[in-house]
Parts: structure tokens; sequence; C-alpha cells
């Protein structure tokens, strides 16, 4: 079989890096979460101080910027910031950071650099048509923003959070307003993407069902 490039867009807490994941071991793919990506310029930028708009500042402080994946983890300018990026604040930062053209420019060429090798697969929010638009597998993960409210809620909740799920319910559907209106690269659904909906399914029945679309995807030669 030769390498190939699954592309997976979808909303945000709807579980694609971990979906992902799972779809990387069973086919030997290295998976390039972009999501943190764009947390991690997000973490530099809210430590510098700069502005969520385009600017000299913005400029010159995105090239003193550097990121790079190892694994699982994320270094921002050599430094591990894996657990740091994951916070609400961080998380809602990386929304309207992402959406400024030259930092989408930056990490869009790193993101296609990295995939023009194939046996990647690329998670996020953009990717099936603009960042991989020739993926051999193009997927939308979906989920209903009160399932990707609950699970959130429950993670939280279990690492000894106090978090209450309606304030964590509006924080999901903020960032969908946000990923869905911005300018740049919305989210959005692309034609050319198989839809599947995991508000009933739990992790494992999720890469089952992701699984199953990438096997009809090679019955059909296409790969």
């Amino acid at each position: 079989m030769k390498k190939f490039n699954i592309a997976l867009d979808g909303p945000s807490g709807v579980g694609k890096s971990s979906a992902a994941d799972g779809l990387a071991a069973r086919y030997g793919l290295t998976h390039i979460d972009t999501g943190a990506m764009y947390r991690a310029i997000a973490l530099g930028m809210h430590e510098k101080g700069i502005e969520p708009k385009e600017s000299r500042e913005l400029t010159e402080a995105l090239n003193g910027l550097e990121v790079k994946l190892e694994g699982d983890q994320i270094f921002l300018n050599g430094n591990n910031v894996s657990s740091q990026i994951r916070t609400p604040l961080i998380s809602n930062l990386a929304s309207v950071y992402s959406a400024i053209p030259s930092v989408r420019r930056k990490l869009v060429a790193l993101q296609q650099e990295i995939a023009s090798e194939k046996g990647y697969i690329l998670d996020g929010r953009d990717i099936c048509d603009v960042v991989l638009p020739d993926a051999e597998v193009k997927i939308y993960l979906d989920a209903s923003a009160q399932a990707r409210a609950m699970r959130r809620y429950l993670q939280d909740k279990n690492k000894g959070l106090d978090v209450d799920y309606e304030d964590v319910l509006s924080q999901i559907q903020q960032r969908d307003e946000q990923d869905r209106t911005r300018a740049v690269s919305p989210l959005k659904i692309s034609a050319d993407a198989e839809v599947i909906d995991s508000s009933e399914l739990n992790l494992e029945q999720t890469i089952e069902a992701l699984a199953a679309h990438v096997e009809k995807t090679l019955q059909k030669g296409a790969l």
C-alpha cells in the first residue's frame, strides 16, 4: 500500500486528536496536531503581550517563534509547552490568533511541508480544503455541542477540577461561533469530506467508524 495522508476536520472538543492518534497507530501514520501548533503560537503571543491583530509587533514576534512537534509533545522555542497550551484561556486565544492571516500562513506552510512526504494524519479546522486539499482521505468528525461539553466536563471532574457543565457548554458554543464566523479559513464541512457524527459514540467506536471510511477508500482502490 502506498503512503497516503488523512485530513481530519471538526469543531472544538470533538476528540479529533485522540481519534487521530488511534488512526495513526492503526495505519502507521504520523499524527500532526495542528491545533496544538496554533495553541503554542497563542501562548507565545500572550506571554509577549502581543494583541491579536495584524501589526509590525505581531510579525516580529511571529518570526521569533519556533514551533516543533516531537511525538505527542510540542515545543515553543525549545521549551516543552504541552501542558501550558491546554488551559481554557489559551484554547480561546488560539481561536482568535488563528484567524490572523500571517499566523495561518506561517503554520499552514509548515504543515504542508511536513506532510508533503505523505504518511501523515492532520487534524484541525481547515485541513480538508486549505492545508491538505489533495489528501487521499478527508473526514469531518462532528458531535453536538452538548455531547462535547459533557465529555469535557467529565474529563475535568475526573481531574479533580471544580467545573460547571453550563460554563463548559457556553465555552464550547462560544468557540464554535468564533471558528465558524472568522474571516480567514472558517470552520466548515468540505464537500469532499465524509461526515461522521460521534455524539453517541465512545472513543473506540469513533475510531472504528473513521477506520471504516478509510477501509472503504482502500477497497475502492483509491489508496
